[in-house]
């Protein structure tokens, strides 16, 4: 009998503990399903910021005590369904800046660009037991800048899928999980 997978949604403000709570959950889930760990680097060493935040991000993972098996991929995500096995839970971080690639390395259109994720995104929970995708809220204040707010708009429309189409969906602040649909 197949299993089927589940997509769990994380979500919150830049630096909110987002990712540290969805490690937990896919080393909880990796543990309890006996399932091999990957992580989904979409991160692009574009300056020094993004250099340290991804040095924090690989020595956090490195100090736990579980294998992750790590894929850098920061576009085109779709491509890495093939690689995973039914058993399988995979952690996504994160689904901002991988939009991000997307829509400005790329330079797609917006609507176009939103069938290809939500395609992409499927593809690739259905190749795992659980897929667990964090992203970033950024739109909270509304920016009057045009390429900013296709950005968001597109960002807000995967947010909005993926809670619909998600076992369970997660808001982070300030280290606190508050489930939002399903979850603990």
């Amino acid at each position: 009998m197949e299993t089927k997978s589940s997509i769990i949604f994380v979500t919150g403000g830049v630096r909110s503990g987002k990712s540290s709570f969805a490690e937990s959950l896919a080393i909880e889930y990796a543990e309890n399903e006996k399932a091999d760990l990957h992580y989904i680097a979409t991160a692009v060493h574009s300056d020094t910021e993004m250099q340290e935040r991804i040095a924090r991000h690989q020595q956090r993972r490195k100090k736990q005590k579980v294998k992750w098996n790590s894929h850098e991929q920061a576009v085109n995500i779709g491509e890495l369904a093939g690689f995973f096995s039914k058993k399988d839970v995979i952690l996504l971080d994160c689904l901002t800046v991988l939009v991000n690639n997307e829509l400005f390395y790329k330079n797609q259109r917006r609507e176009m660009l939103e069938l290809k994720l939500k395609k992409d995104l499927i593809e690739l929970s259905r190749s795992c037991r659980y897929l667990i995708l964090v992203s970033n809220e950024v739109t909270y204040e509304m920016s009057s800048d045009p390429f900013v707010q296709n950005y968001c708009r597109l960002l807000n429309q995967l947010h909005y899928f993926l809670v619909q189409h998600a076992k369970e969906a997660y808001l982070v602040e300030f280290g606190i999980a508050k489930s939002k649909k399903g979850g603990k």
